[in-house]
């Protein structure tokens, strides 16, 4: 089969590589669609943590399960699916109790396993999530960051008529807004590039704030009478941003961490952390939401083609990375298509 394969740090070939069997328990799916996404630039880049040298990256992708291994039902040859792009262990605690984002033996396609910038990819079944027909190929790629965008707002537990205050419109961002209007919530954005202002505004946001213009703290001050953010969502993962969080949430509130900076250690203001009060989550990956996505998708409740803006096919791979990493071309999200 043919795949993009990454053999050092900013090298992809395409190669003809062994097409892979489906062990028990997994589906071969024929991939159609793959999202391109941050951790894709960092592993091409050789900054990830979990990605090494060589790797089929990608990892947000979609497709039609053409094989199975033992102990599949064989009525899901042909069936369209989106992918949930975990291999966990099952028998560690942390599986045995549900929450198998946190497996012990976790492995993520296009990090520890090869990804799905190929023509097939083997996953395990139960990860291997129903497409229905009203759901294109694309949009179910892009499924896999709006269910981790999903999963943060869960964690945030809000309740309508809250106000939350989302730093960054990107990707993740974009579906965190959406995410929040559907639970009611009163939504404002902090958004520095324009298109993506527009764009949050029509996604939900009742607000938009240009940081580079305005002061957003004395913005939020002024939208909620003094009270400020009953949530703060950072999507950014930079040190400004960061810090920022603290002073844009109310006492009692709660800020989540979307974004990472990747570094050991990170400047923030633990002292009024401390006085106010706060709760301070961090999300990894999603559990048991991808359904719950699915489901709000294909109701018409989130929107994933406003933010697809390039196509690319399977030989093009390298060139969607690094337009991604340098955001040429008013790029925000890619897909690579396979026929």
């Amino acid at each position: 089969m043919k795949a993009a394969v990454c053999t050092g740090i900013g090298r992809i070939e395409i190669r003809d590589v062994p097409k892979p069997s489906p062990k028990p328990g997994e589906v071969l799916v024929k991939i159609r669609s793959i999202g391109v996404c941050g951790s894709d630039v960092d592993g091409y880049r050789g900054q990830h943590p979990m990605i090494g040298f060589p790797i089929i990256l990608g990892h947000e992708c979609s497709g039609i399960i053409a094989e199975i291994g033992e102990r599949v039902d064989p009525g899901r040859i042909g069936q369209a699916v989106t992918v949930e792009p975990f291999f966990t262990c099952g028998v560690c605690p942390f599986c045995q109790e549900g929450t198998y984002n946190f497996c012990a033996d976790l492995q993520i396609i296009g990090h520890q396993v090869a990804g799905a910038f190929a023509e097939y990819m083997p996953i395990p079944s139960k990860f291997a999530h129903f497409k229905p027909a009203n759901v294109d190929f694309e949009e179910a790629a892009i499924l896999e960051p709006c269910s981790g965008a999903l999963h943060a707002v869960r964690r945030c537990k809000i309740q309508s008529g809250d106000t939350v205050v989302i730093i960054g419109c990107g990707t993740m961002g974009s579906f965190a807004t959406q995410h929040c209007r559907n639970l009611g919530a009163e939504v404002v954005v902090i958004e520095p590039i324009a298109f993506k202002r527009d764009a949050a505004t029509d996604l939900g946001a009742a607000v938009v704030i240009d940081p580079t213009t305005e002061d957003a703290a004395a913005k939020v001050k002024e939208l909620t009478d003094g009270k400020m953010a009953d949530v703060v969502i950072e999507a950014v993962g930079e040190q400004e941003t960061l810090e920022q969080t603290v002073s844009l949430v109310k006492n009692g509130g709660t800020i989540m961490l979307i974004g990472w900076t990747g570094n050991a250690s990170d400047p923030f203001d633990l002292t009024n952390t401390t006085f106010k009060e706060l709760t301070v989550l961090g999300t990894l990956g999603f559990c048991r939401d991808f359904p719950i996505s699915m489901k709000l998708l294909a109701a018409g409740k989130i929107d994933i083609k406003r933010i697809i803006t390039h196509r690319f096919t399977l030989d093009q791979v390298q060139e969607a990375i690094e337009m991604l990493e340098t955001g040429a071309d008013g790029m925000w999200k890619a897909v690579v298509n396979i026929d």
